[in-house]
Parts: structure tokens; sequence; C-alpha cells
């Protein structure tokens, strides 16, 4: 066999999917922990969209909402491990929901890591009308009114209120974290002028934004979002390691104990669709930024967050 045929044969077969002997025989459900519509929701549909040529069957999504993730994730952990039931984890609200309630069903060591799909960090941002025309000037009216500067967010007990906390406690300031029923009632608060400043999710923050409704100060990751190149990280800004516990880290994983060549053909599937250029474009349309993980890097990412959380969780009253 000649080098280029050689060549081309190698090129054809990485682009299969690793197929495990007789899996799937049958479509693959993906649990999802929250109602139709919101941002999990749409992740994952958008990849049931694309993802049948690499899977090689269908996956169906199930919406199993309720206690802010904690019905759909318990389902997931008690899924039958055979590789057909997998699901969108949401971190760190998987994990706030293991460290605050009581009775609990199901821990970290309950799911396997197959792939993350997502990272959204939090942006901190003002009215593009504020006077407020960037974070020196917010940081300098918290340091005067302490505890008197509303700044809205996602909340009580959320991924954006952990960041608030961890916010507060890196740079010594005290805000009056206002809490709203997601993202949106809390640009909506912004628009309005309820508050000074608002914490919102990139993705939730990005058309308003883009609008020049929203001025963003600065975002809560180790680096500068590439939808927002000109955003500092709130690290450049201050000097200070700022964590960003409150990014919302959106992977998939399986109820423990998976068969391992199982869960190798799930990882390589999710791996080829976030090479799809068709997935990408539309994940790009919806104003998702894909951030992929293999399952073993995956799971070291979920095991920070999880130390993060329970250094910051504490703080949230």
């Amino acid at each position: 066999m000649n080098k280029i045929l050689a060549g081309l044969l190698l090129a054809s077969a990485s682009a299969m999917p690793v197929m495990a002997a007789d899996f799937p025989e049958k479509p693959v459900t993906m649990i999802v922990a929250y109602s139709p519509g919101g941002g999990n929701d749409t992740v994952a549909r958008l990849m049931a969209q694309h993802i049948e040529p690499y899977l090689g069957t269908r996956m169906v999504v199930e919406n199993q909402a309720g206690a802010g993730g904690q019905v759909g994730f318990t389902r997931l952990a008690r899924a039958k491990n055979d590789g057909y039931t997998i699901g969108l984890l949401s971190a760190p609200s998987i994990f706030m929901i293991e460290l605050l309630r009581e009775g609990v069903a199901f821990s970290q060591d309950d799911f396997q890591p197959i792939a993350n799909i997502q990272s959204d960090p939090i942006l901190l941002t003002v009215n593009a009308d504020s006077d407020l025309t960037d974070f020196a000037a917010l940081k300098a009216e918290i340091e005067s009114k302490p505890g008197s500067v509303n700044i809205a967010g996602d909340g009580p007990q959320s991924n954006v209120h952990l960041q608030a906390a961890a916010f507060e406690k890196t740079l010594g300031l005290d805000i009056n974290f206002v809490s709203y029923a997601g993202s949106g009632p809390s640009a909506t608060a912004l628009l309005g002028n309820e508050v000074r400043a608002a914490l919102l999710t990139t993705s939730s923050a990005l058309q308003f934004v883009n609008a020049g409704k929203v001025r963003a100060l600065g975002v809560f990751s180790p680096e500068r979002h590439p939808s927002l190149p000109d955003v500092p990280t709130i690290s450049e800004l201050t000097g200070e390691n700022m964590p960003g516990v409150g990014t919302a880290i959106r992977g998939v994983v399986s109820p423990a104990g998976v068969d391992a060549d199982r869960v190798a053909h799930l990882s390589g599937a999710f791996e080829q669709l976030l090479q799809d250029e068709a997935f990408i474009a539309a994940a790009d349309n919806a104003g998702i930024v894909l951030t992929y993980m293999g399952a073993e890097e995956f799971a070291g990412l979920l095991d920070e967050t999880m130390a993060d959380t329970r250094q910051f969780i504490t703080l949230m009253e």
C-alpha cells in the first residue's frame, strides 16, 4: 500500500466514531435538569440536532426540572449505567445543591465525566448610560458606600451569587447583592436603572452589550472572553487572582460505572461534534462559546470547581 493511500485510509478512520461493541443499539437519552428554553436546554437540543453521525444513533433530550436541578440530577445519578442515559451537568450549581441542602441523593462521585461543552463566565456590567464608565469608578463607589451599592444577579444561592461572594472576599468589598430570578430579570433591572450594576452570564449579556445597552466592565475568568476581546478580566483590572467560581460549566456526564469502551465512544462522539462546522456555526449564532475538554481534563475541572465552591459557599448569606 502506498503512503498516500495509507494516509487517506488513516484520515478516514480517524473521522469515524470510536465504536464500542454492540453500542449503541438504540437512542441515547440526555437528561436536562432544567426547564425547556433555558441555557442548558438550548445547548442540549443544539447538540441533539447534530450529533447522530458521530454517536451512531439519535440523542433524545428529556427535561427533568425541579428543585433548582436537584430532581434531574438525582434521576441521572440513579439511572442505569449502560451508557444509554447521559445528562448535561451544570457546575457549580450541582455542587451547591450537594453542599447547601440536606438529604441530597447524589454526590460528585455518582457521575462519570464524558466531555465539557461550554464555559459561560460572569460579566460585571453597568447600564450603558451609567456615569460609572469603568471598573475603577464602580470599585471606588462601593468602597465609599459599603453595603449600599446594589448589584443584581441570579439568586439566591446561585452560581452568580457565589461569584459575588468571591468578588467581595477577594477584594475586601461590601456590596448589596440583589437577587433576581435569572439573568434575564437581572438584565431588565439593570436596563431600568433599578440597580447600579449587574452580574450576568456572558451568554445572556452579549445581546445587550452588542446592542450598546449594557457596558461590560470586566469578566470573571482567567482569560478574556473570545466574544468580548476588549473587555479585561477582573484579575487584570485588580492585580488579584480573582477566581471565576461562578462560571457556568456545562458538560456531559453519565452515571458512574459505565463501561470504559462506552465512555470512550460517547466522549469521542462529543469531541467530533465540537469539530463539526455546522454545529460550530449554529452555536456561534446562538451566542454559545464552546469549550471542549475530554473526559479526563473535564474531571479535573470539576474537581477544581468543587474545591472553589467549598471555599466560597459559606460566605453567601
